[in-house]
């Protein structure tokens, strides 16, 4: 933890009791809540969080992974087990493509722990986040959240996140998980006037709930979630327990994503089990990365990098080039590709074939080679086979005929408009 760390998101004991007196429950959130709605179940969807953290650490396996605190469930459903950024995740639960599916027409339950949690504190927080993320921070109302890039000074991506504003100086930032400790040491480079950085990833909990039917269930469980608008965020209580509720996602679906302290894990397991109840099952990175890839939403390591930019990824419209001086790091080198253009653009390809072009294919026309595959896949819900592309800018067009090699094979693409699906 970064000198100044005294308050944050995050809880110890994870109950309201423990977390604050009822008496200020009554003061600061009854007044929003709907009288025909019966007690314990409200939300705070602007809240004034606690300040406790630091719930129990997660397991780890005998070959150095982490375990979530919902590995022995995953085994218990029929999980196939892999190594993913130095955890042990589920890819699926016996099927990828029923699993995707699921997502779409019903709902899906995906654990995310991997994912990092940084608690951001202390009066000089937002002036951090404000020098590190693209995104204008200042703005933002308690209880936003709010996507964004962390860049080097040239423009290259170190990782896209997603700022959550809790309080005037509470801030909770999630990043990917393999880029959890660049990010971390990111933050600490420019932390200049001592806010507090604290790491709580492996003292908590994290799934996303997807889907249609997952909505009605949480919502019809906590009527206060149907108020929610997409990204936005607060608390709800849980018998004893306060989890963290945001109305973001990572499949082109509506859902929430969950987080409480491991000391609540068996709250969060009683969610889930509630929720397979209702239809919504079981779901694995599998589904997680073709769903993200027909919502066309960028992968770390493949649309973005410390060599790729968000301008050229197509993402210019999460960074804030108005921003005063200092501005964020990067926002130098970001204006000048935004006004000068980028030598390369990712783009959407639809593929004339029945297989996937998988990352790093080659992209060109006729014999000019043009660019190569960022993500490919056939997709379950257009029963095409689609991909994204960083190719050159010149034949980035809409309706522009490209090739790309699969395999031995050549292949006829379309560049195409993103996203490839919409939910309706």
């Amino acid at each position: 933890v970064e000198a100044g760390a005294g308050g944050g998101w995050f809880w110890a004991i994870g109950t309201v009791a423990s977390a604050f007196p009822r008496a200020h429950v009554a003061q600061e959130w009854r007044e929003n809540e709907p009288q025909t709605e019966p007690e314990p179940r409200w939300v705070q969807v602007i809240p004034a969080t606690p300040t406790i953290r630091h719930g129990y650490p997660v397991g780890m396996s005998e070959n150095a992974l982490n375990r979530t605190p919902l590995y022995a469930r995953h085994g218990q459903q029929g999980a196939k087990i892999v190594p993913f950024a130095g955890w042990e995740m589920p890819l699926h639960f016996g099927s990828i493509l029923e699993e995707h599916h699921a997502t779409r027409t019903s709902g899906s339950i995906f654990d995310v722990s991997h994912m990092g949690r940084l608690s951001i504190t202390g009066r000089s927080a937002e002036s951090l986040l404000e020098r590190v993320v693209t995104r204008k921070i200042a703005g933002m109302k308690d209880g936003q959240a709010r996507y964004g890039l962390a860049c080097q000074e040239d423009g290259g991506t170190i990782d896209d996140l997603i700022v959550n504003r809790m309080g005037p100086e509470d801030f909770l930032v999630v990043c990917n998980g393999a880029n959890r400790e660049a990010v971390v040491e990111h933050l600490r480079a420019h932390n200049k006037h001592g806010a507090g950085i604290s790491d709580d990833t492996m003292g908590s909990t994290m799934v996303a709930v997807q889907g249609p039917t997952a909505v009605q269930r949480m919502t019809a469980r906590w009527p206060h979630l149907a108020e929610m608008k997409r990204y936005r965020c607060g608390l709800i209580e849980h018998g004893e327990h306060v989890l963290f509720v945001a109305r973001t996602g990572y499949t082109g679906e509506d859902g929430f994503e969950i987080i409480a302290p491991n000391t609540a894990t068996e709250a969060i397991i009683e969610v889930l089990d509630d929720l397979k109840e209702h239809n919504v099952v079981d779901a694995g990175l599998g589904a997680r990365d073709s769903l993200r890839l027909e919502a066309a939403m960028p992968l770390y390591g493949h649309e973005l990098s410390e060599t790729k930019d968000p301008i050229s990824a197509g993402l210019r419209f999460a960074v804030t080039l108005e921003k005063d001086a200092p501005g964020f790091v990067g926002q130098e080198a970001l204006r000048q590709k935004a006004e000068q253009g980028v030598p390369t653009t990712l783009v959407g390809l639809n593929i004339d074939a029945p297989r996937a072009a998988r990352q790093g294919a080659v992209v060109k026309h006729q014999d000019e080679v043009l660019g190569h595959v960022t993500s490919g896949v056939v997709s379950p819900t257009l029963q095409e086979s689609i991909a994204m592309a960083m190719v050159d800018t010149t034949w980035s067009s809409e309706g522009t005929k490209l090739q790309v090699e699969i395999g031995r094979s050549v292949a006829e693409a379309t560049v195409v408009p993103m996203p490839f699906y919409k939910r309706p």
